[in-house]
């Protein structure tokens, strides 16, 4: 399968998921700091089908503050009705456009990751192929931008995924699940649990955890 492919994949999967989820784990925490659940939903469904310019004058509006736009715009959008939110992120299946720079890859790996964000607090794991998985960590390690500071995090590091065969960099080792790895170059500290290695110390300590 090529990128789109997978992402339509992983799309249908986050479809299915919160086909299944109760009122009550609609308004669970996620991963993502001050987001509910149904926050991320919301963020990825709007994400599939960005538009440059009405992102551009939302940006001015928020002052740049690129962080502060994403939550509180996820949180306006998450405030609709769970069968609103259904059926946008079911929507998003086919839709094949990355925004301004970014690539197909890119919509993988965040598609991936948010469907973490919700999966992990919520205790229902997923099992992404080697391909898929793969895919999304190789263009992880490209990510130096405001969002997915990755290169800072993993430099004189060198991860090495347990479950998929794939690697990166030069230094000290941590190993672990892909997904793991995957998760924790995205800035999430809770999955550093699964990680091992004598580099450990050293993403700890970049994550502030």
């Amino acid at each position: 399968m090529d990128a789109w492919q997978m992402t339509d994949s992983e799309r249908t999967a986050f479809a299915d998921l919160a086909d299944s989820l109760t009122p009550a784990q609609w308004d669970q925490p996620s991963l993502c700091d001050g987001w509910k659940v149904r926050d991320v939903v919301a963020h990825v469904a709007d994400g599939a089908d960005v538009k440059m310019g009405k992102m551009m004058i939302t940006a001015v509006k928020y002052g740049f503050r690129m962080n502060t736009m994403n939550q509180r715009e996820a949180q306006k959008a998450g405030a609709k009705p769970t069968d609103e939110l259904r059926k946008e992120l079911r929507a998003t299946v086919g839709v094949h456009k990355a925004p301004g720079p970014m690539k197909p890859e890119d919509m993988l790996l965040e598609t991936i990751v948010h469907e973490q964000d919700v999966r992990r607090p919520l205790g229902i794991a997923r099992a992404y192929s080697a391909d898929e998985m793969k895919v999304a960590l190789e263009r992880a390690t490209l990510q130096g931008n405001t969002f997915l500071p990755i290169k800072k995090r993993i430099v004189d590091v060198k991860l090495k995924a347990t479950d998929v065969d794939w690697e990166h960099g030069e230094g000290s080792e941590v190993s672990g699940p892909g997904e793991a790895l995957l998760m924790t170059m995205a800035g999430r500290p809770v999955a550093l649990a699964e990680l091992s290695g004598p580099g450990l110390d050293t993403l700890k300590q970049r994550l502030g955890a």
